[in-house]
């Protein structure tokens, strides 16, 4: 398609595109003023979403001839994408830290945002006072790659620093919660992987449309493949939205349960540890606390009467297992105790699981198979076997 052709080019693709541009607006209006469950991390993830939508604002500015029917749509800068990174960072930090305040340790994550905004401001003057769009300029040529690789870089750096605090937030979960349904991240952490995939074919692509061919859709190829990627990044988009709205308004983190500091008990003789593993083992055997399926780490030290750092530090250090993972060990036998008792033949799995500590279906099979090696329709039909001989 040529640039210098006048007429507004409307089609299928653009126009499914242009929709659900449409809908990240609403989206990103929703989050950005629901001020329930986590204002903070909704507020960043509209913008996001909204830095996101400007950039292929332009793209379909471009792709319509609206930017040759009126040049002033273009006097104004739409790409902000070395903010992406720091965002995506930040609502990460949000969604791990209960406090967590955007302050101005990290305002300097967002200066590039600054001096990308002043090179397209200088590039639209320098387009409009040659009387040329400002993609047409030789400046524009110059410093439009360079933006791109610039912030490029920068989401795969702040990606893979989101994806570590993903993976500290979750090895706190272990260790502080029996279950994860309403704590874990590992939805995030999906989407940050499958955006960062997206990136990597994205930006060869740009660069190759751009140098090569400088905007201009001429081969069939270029076309659905441009179509296919904007589509895609669009609808991501909207799907990533969704999925931060709806986790985040699940998500319940409590005050009172802070990650375990590191304390030195090494000094705990032999004997004292021991009386401490056998109080522990008792309260799960004889009160059977695990049916409880908010149980939590500290809620366990009440019971017990001693430190939660020092139940973490029993834990992990004498007994060998996370928290999350001890607890989920007594659901497990309680549950297989279940399938053999006749008393609950009538009792369906889910129900005896539900029954047993666990929250929901997908937890519990997920929990079981980790830690018996096998599904629990697989255990059932083992089990059935040997009962039979």
């Amino acid at each position: 398609m040529n640039k210098e052709e006048l007429f507004f080019n409307l089609n299928p693709v653009n126009f499914f595109i242009i929709s659900g541009l449409v809908q990240n607006f609403i989206l990103a209006g929703i989050l950005f003023f629901r001020k329930r469950n986590r204002p903070i991390s909704n507020r960043i993830l509209s913008l996001t979403i909204l830095i996101v939508n400007l950039h292929l604002i332009y793209l379909m500015i471009l792709d319509t001839n609206l930017d040759t029917m009126n040049p002033n749509l273009l006097w104004i800068p739409f790409s902000y994408l070395t903010a992406l990174g720091p965002l995506i960072y930040c609502y990460t930090m949000a969604l791990t830290n209960i406090g967590f305040r955007i302050s101005g340790m990290h305002y300097r994550h967002f200066i590039p945002v600054i001096l990308e905004i002043i090179l397209q401001l200088l590039n639209i003057v320098y387009g409009i006072r040659n009387d040329q769009l400002f993609y047409n300029t030789p400046f524009y040529f110059f410093i439009a790659p360079m933006l791109y690789l610039w912030a490029t870089g920068s989401i795969f750096y702040y990606l893979r620093l989101s994806l570590r605090a993903i993976k500290s937030h979750e090895i706190w979960a272990l260790e502080n919660y029996s279950n994860l349904k309403e704590i874990t991240l590992a939805w995030l952490q999906k989407l940050i992987v499958y955006y960062r995939v997206l990136w990597m074919i994205w930006v060869p692509f740009w660069i190759l449309f751009f140098l090569f061919f400088r905007f201009q859709l001429q081969y069939i190829g270029i076309v659905v493949t441009l179509y296919i990627l904007l589509l895609v990044l669009t609808y991501q988009t909207f799907w990533i939205g969704l999925q931060g709205l709806g986790h985040v308004n699940n998500v319940t983190f409590k005050k009172s349960v802070e990650p375990t500091k590191n304390k030195n008990f090494r000094n705990l003789s032999q004997y004292q540890i021991q009386s401490h593993i056998s109080n522990i083992e008792c309260l799960m055997k004889r009160d059977r606390v695990y049916l409880d399926e908010n149980l939590n780490l500290k809620e366990l030290a009440f019971l017990l009467n001693i430190d939660s750092n020092l139940v973490s530090y029993i834990l992990n250090t004498c007994i060998k297992s996370n928290f999350h993972d001890f607890v989920n060990q007594y659901r497990i036998e309680e549950v297989k105790s279940r399938l053999r008792n006749p008393i609950y033949s009538k009792v369906t799995l889910l129900g005896i699981a539900l029954d047993s500590g666990f929250n929901s279906k997908a937890t519990f099979n997920r929990v079981f198979k980790k830690l018996t090696g096998m599904t629990p329709s697989e255990f059932q039909r083992m089990d059935g076997q040997g009962s039979t001989k």
